[in-house]
């Protein structure tokens, strides 16, 4: 294994985007690539990044299996769509130069990362119908850029999927998108010994930074967690996105310094005045939050099963 200075960055970056996955369910990719692009081709970077994020991916849906016969039929819209958005993508990756996939990386994610930043919701009515399409769309930007987290966070979080059954349906989706996605890197050639080489280096932070994930959340609102690491993400986009519109010649010098100026301090800014708002930064202070805010039941007492059921019903 490869221990050069880059190397143990890019070992740094995959320990701290794993913690973000285990707390929250996603966010591995999203952290990872816009920052290791700039040391890697995507063509090196995503095959290794496919394969650590099934491995990740199954790890979490194992671990919510309790959940999966809820969300299953949930899930395979998008599912079905993720095939030809991930063939599209794969070949995009072969033809498509690495500044062009890099642009597509930054502007995409930026708006994204944004609207969690802020807690956006509106929930799509028709979402059987909407599935196929985002799933289509989802398996293009995965295949092309191995980031698929944002916009399945903001769909599922939209739906009203308890915390749980939230990572299952994100679990299901992640594991099926890196599956194909593995398939298609395959047939194409993609997989090769620069991209086995970095699987060392992005195996063993997961294999740490995952379980402390998951103790973290019990800790700190997940609320709170998710949005400040929206607030991280995209300060670092942002930089991103500025960097290679320089170097595309879009921008001058001067024209991107700026609008990287703006771009982070408006974020900056946006993620303190959204921080300071929240109702409770740790996760005791959320569950005292949200026992106040239930009404009690009507009648005297409701039956545990009962009331169990009248939860899922409410949530769909």
């Amino acid at each position: 294994m490869d221990l050069s200075p880059t190397t143990i960055e890019l070992a740094l970056l995959a320990f701290f985007a794993s913690v973000v996955n285990g707390a929250v369910g996603y966010g591995f990719s999203s952290i990872v690539t816009p920052v290791a692009t700039f040391w890697y081709a995507n063509k090196i970077l995503n095959p290794a990044l496919v394969l650590i994020e099934l491995v990740v991916n199954m790890t979490l849906l194992i671990r919510e299996r309790r959940f999966i016969s809820a969300t299953r039929a949930r899930a395979m819209p998008l599912i079905y769509g993720l095939i030809p958005g991930v063939i599209v993508g794969s070949l995009g990756l072969v033809l498509i130069s690495a500044t062009d996939v890099r642009i597509v990386i930054y502007a995409l994610i930026l708006p994204l990362t944004i609207l969690q930043l802020l807690g956006y919701r509106r929930p799509i009515a028709h979402e059987r119908r909407a599935g196929p399409v985002l799933g289509a769309g989802v398996g293009f930007l995965y295949a092309l850029t191995t980031i698929s987290g944002p916009p399945l966070a903001l769909f599922w979080r939209n739906q009203g999927l308890s915390k749980d059954e939230f990572r299952c349906a994100i679990a299901q989706v992640r594991v099926a998108e890196a599956s194909f996605t593995g398939v298609s890197y395959l047939i194409l050639g993609l997989f090769t010994p620069a991209s086995f080489g970095l699987l060392p280096v992005l195996f063993v932070p997961v294999l740490i930074g995952v379980p402390l994930g998951t103790v973290l959340l019990q800790r700190v609102s997940k609320d709170f967690f998710s949005r400040l690491v929206m607030a991280v993400d995209g300060v670092i986009v942002s930089y991103g996105l500025y960097s290679v519109l320089v170097k595309a010649k879009i921008l001058s010098d001067f024209e991107g310094i700026v609008f990287a100026v703006v771009a982070i301090v408006g974020i900056v800014v946006l993620a303190v005045r959204v921080l300071m708002r929240l109702p409770a930064l740790t996760a005791r202070g959320e569950a005292a939050l949200l026992e106040r805010s239930t009404p009690p039941p009507i009648g005297g007492g409701v039956e545990p099963a009962a009331t169990a059921a009248g939860d899922v019903s409410l949530r769909r």
